[in-house]
């Protein structure tokens, strides 16, 4: 599979502002419109808030303190206490707003992509790992919480301190304020060098921590093939490889970081310096008062805070504009195609359809031009069985998967009762349509939510079924019966047990076909007997298809279709096909020996 075909990569983008990802980011917030535009009112309020702090230290100093004042003094002191008080309470107020509004995008995004992944093909989920889309809804999506919770609106604040900052300062003294500036050509050729190299460290953590996220997915979920490979050790020792180069990365950055606080501590440092040289001189001759040097001295302390965290949080944006180029990409995505021909049949009846099948001239290949169904016809009619025949990778699985439509065929048509099933509806094509896979899923949950799928059923239909199909015995050696506890990919079941569950669903579900995918593959004789009994029950009156190797499951259908590398090479009855002497009749021969084999 070439790189190019992926969905993306774990690389961040080089550039920090990107307009179509900032516009969609924006019409997420823009949702909670009224929330946003108070928490940037409570900023520019709790922001003059803090600026009035400094401005009345050095109001008191000059006309409190340095004239005896007492009832003056009082009142800034009780003042200041009130303005801090009041502060204290908005900051706690936007910080709540702020959270909620970034917690609520979060939803919202989360919901909106789980949504998009449901309706994408399942062509894409061959082309890209698992892990990383889990990553997209877990890791990207907090990242993007975490540019509101601590970043947007924060750096807005900090904007308005550092203008707010140099406003009252050319109010109190403007050769003292353009002695300020004069610094900050420093301050921002220490920035850009040290924010440059943060990010590109920053950039190289957040890949190497996707590695280290990757290879424990592959690790994790492939853990009974490393144990019963005696793999441990070895995949130890590439784990150690990776984390280890994580490590190196993480302490570069701290490095950095470490080296850029004292950095604009000593700029902070030398401002001071020269606002005391500076304003002494002046104070000495009587053109500066004691109270504006104060002033000056606590404006500069205040200053240089959001500076340093402006640029802390550019990693922030940098990891959330990511994040969000790698969600909106994964968006773009398109959805499982559902109609390809015009005038679709919008809705689908069960009753409606009878079970006809048609293949005409179908060819499909799951990448390219590399086609694995090729001019492939044949019919099958309604409550008739079919068998699909030939060795492994000659298309049997194929055939049901484009029929259930889960892949597209690239020419040809297959019919359903004279429809072109690209002209029913995905959801009703599939309703009239059951598969039963050699690949079983099941979810972490009790043995009827396995059963229904969580669908609202009694016990006693889903019972009622079961006994039915002569089932009954997997169910009375199951602790708790359909209240039993089935853990995740039902690692507590036997293949029989995990087959029944599969049988007894589509049973449920009563589609019109069933398509039989190696229906007992790999199964104890006892539990192949109990469910080649309740096939053969579940098939009556249904058009059924089987697909098998194992030739004594499919003996009793109407029809065999042999196929060899994705051709139809034989179609007849069991009879016909052995009087033929092609393909099916050697299969049948190496089948028979090989059961002679076992009896002997």
């Amino acid at each position: 599979m070439e790189k190019e075909e992926f969905f993306s990569e774990d690389v961040l983008a080089d550039k920090i502002y990107n307009r179509t990802v900032i516009k969609k980011l924006l019409s997420y917030v823009l949702r909670y419109k009224a929330s946003g535009l108070l928490s940037i009112f409570l900023v520019l309020i709790t922001t003059v808030l803090f600026l009035m702090g400094p401005y009345l230290f050095g109001y008191v100093i000059d006309h409190g303190i340095n004239k005896g004042d007492k009832p003056l003094i009082y009142k800034i002191a009780l003042l200041v206490l009130g303005i801090e008080t009041l502060r204290f309470l908005l900051v706690i107020v936007q910080g709540y707003n702020i959270q909620a509004i970034g917690q609520k995008v979060m939803l919202d995004m989360r919901m909106d992509l789980f949504k998009h992944i449901q309706s994408l093909p399942i062509s894409f989920f061959d082309k890209n790992p698992v892990g990383r889309i889990v990553t997209r809804l877990t890791n990207d999506i907090a990242a993007i919480g975490e540019l509101f919770s601590a970043g947007v609106i924060v750096v807005i604040g900090d904007i308005f301190i550092i203008i707010g900052i140099f406003v009252a300062m050319f109010m109190l003294n403007m050769k003292l304020a353009i002695i300020t500036l004069s610094v900050f050509p420093i301050i921002v050729v220490i920035a850009f060098w040290f924010g440059n190299r943060m990010k590109n460290s920053f950039r190289e953590i957040r890949r190497k921590l996707a590695r280290i996220n990757s290879y424990l997915n592959e690790n994790i979920t492939g853990m009974k093939v490393i144990q019963l490979f005696n793999r441990e050790k070895k995949n130890y020792d590439k784990f150690d490889e990776i984390n280890t180069d994580y490590l190196k990365e993480q302490v570069k950055y701290i490095r950095y970081f470490a080296v850029f606080q004292p950095a604009i501590n000593m700029v902070n440092a030398l401002a001071v310096g020269l606002v005391l040289w500076y304003g002494a001189v002046r104070y000495m001759h009587g053109f500066l008062t004691l109270g504006v040097m104060v002033a000056f001295l606590a404006y500069i302390h205040d200053l240089f805070d959001p500076i340093r965290d402006i640029v802390e949080k550019y990693n922030i944006f940098q990891g959330a504009m990511a994040s969000s180029e790698r969600i909106f990409s994964l968006m773009k995505e398109p959805p499982e195609v559902d109609y390809i021909i015009t005038n679709p049949v919008k809705e689908v009846f069960k009753s409606d359809f009878k079970g006809a099948i048609k293949f005409e001239n179908v060819w499909f290949a799951y990448s390219g031009s590399d086609y694995v169904l090729k001019d492939i016809s044949f019919q099958i009619v309604p409550g008739r069985s079919v068998a699909l025949v030939g060795v492994t990778g000659s298309g049997k699985t194929s055939i049901a998967s484009v029929l259930t439509r889960l892949y597209e065929i690239q020419k040809g048509t297959i019919w359903l009762d004279d429809v072109d099933i690209r002209k029913i509806e995905k959801i009703g094509l599939r309703y009239v349509i059951g598969l039963v896979s050699q690949d079983i899923f099941l979810f972490a949950g009790t043995l009827r939510d396995n059963i229904t799928l969580f669908n609202p059923m009694s016990d006693s239909k889903v019972l009622g079924i079961i006994e039915e199909l002569g089932l009954m015995p997997f169910i009375d050696r199951m602790p708790g019966g359909l209240g039993m506890q089935i853990v995740e990919r039902g690692a507590n079941l036997s293949v029989g047990e995990r087959q029944f569950i599969s049988l007894s669903r589509i049973i449920l579900y009563d589609p019109r076909v069933i398509i039989l995918d190696e229906a007992t593959s790999n199964m104890d004789p006892i539990s192949e007997v109990l469910i080649q009994n309740a096939v053969q029950k579940a098939t009556q009156g249904r058009t059924s298809i089987f697909i098998a190797h194992r030739l004594s499951t499919i003996l009793h259908c109407d029809k065999l279709i042999v196929l060899n590398k994705g051709v139809k090479i034989e179609e007849g009855s069991h009879e016909e096909l052995l009087r033929l002497g092609g393909l099916y009749s050697q299969l049948y021969r190496v089948y028979m020996r090989e059961e002679l084999i076992e009896r002997v």
